[in-house]
């Protein structure tokens, strides 16, 4: 079975009907060839208008129209490119130590900023690969072109959800244009969840004015008390009947 991932990108093509600027819904699965055609994860390999867009999906899309499904191969240069001896570097493992970083081969590493794994170890060494882990792989690539958002507030609605991690239909929102370009998204409190949600919000913003060019963005977070049950009137015992004094006797 392959890995179906939904993902918004903001179109950095221009083709068969499609714009600069467009957001697209793709569909697409991604195997490895060669190896049983082994199936990964790419939903990082495609990035909201970035230059991290694959080369083959980016020339696929230019020329496909929404609802169209193609299956493209992508040899390495229009993949992750090759493998470069040069991105395999030696580092000291007394380094690696006071970094309390275990050596062995496969663990992940960080080196100056980049993400490498331990590919060998020697008495002295450790020799870390800062290759991409598809690079010089050829990849098989299943597209459907699924949907383009039209409306200045379906951009901002799947932009958001795909930084957000959240499915669209949670979210709203509205542009007011006459307004003077007022963008308005309304998120569930889900949101309040997010340790990074700073961060996010802050991406939203900067992928919405590429896509939008909104004067102004206000986010509104929806946050839903829930019901509580009606206070009961306190019901009235009934006192005891207290002899009246004519009743009395003397």
């Amino acid at each position: 079975m392959g890995l179906k991932v939904w993902v918004w990108v903001l179109c950095v093509v221009s083709g068969l009907g499609l714009r600069v600027g467009d957001v697209l819904l793709v569909n697409y699965t991604v195997r490895v060839v060669g190896e049983e055609e082994r199936v990964v994860d790419s939903g990082r390999s495609v990035v909201l208008g970035r230059s991290s867009l694959l080369k083959a999906v980016e020339e696929a899309l230019a020329g496909m129209s929404v609802g169209e499904r193609r299956e493209v191969i992508a040899p390495p240069d229009k993949a992750y490119g090759p493998r470069r001896d040069d991105l395999i570097i030696r580092v000291p493992i007394k380094q690696l130590n006071r970094l309390g970083i275990r050596v062995r081969v496969g663990e992940e590493v960080d080196v100056g900023g980049r993400r490498g794994v331990i590919s060998k170890v020697t008495e002295r060494f450790a020799y870390v690969d800062l290759n991409h882990p598809l690079a010089g792989k050829t990849l098989k690539i299943e597209l459907e072109l699924v949907a383009r958002a039209e409306s200045p507030a379906d951009k901002a609605r799947f932009l958001a959800s795909r930084l957000l991690g959240l499915d669209p239909s949670a979210l709203e929102a509205s542009y007011d244009e006459g307004g003077g370009g007022v963008l308005t998204l309304r998120l569930p409190a889900s949101v309040l969840s997010l340790t990074d949600l700073d961060a996010r919000l802050r991406s939203v913003a900067a992928d919405i004015y590429d896509a939008v060019r909104p004067r102004k963005l206000s986010y509104i977070i929806d946050i839903e008390y829930p019901e509580q049950p009606e206070a009961r009137p306190a019901e009235v015992q009934p006192q005891p009947s207290q002899p009246s004094e004519s009743s009395s006797t003397s």
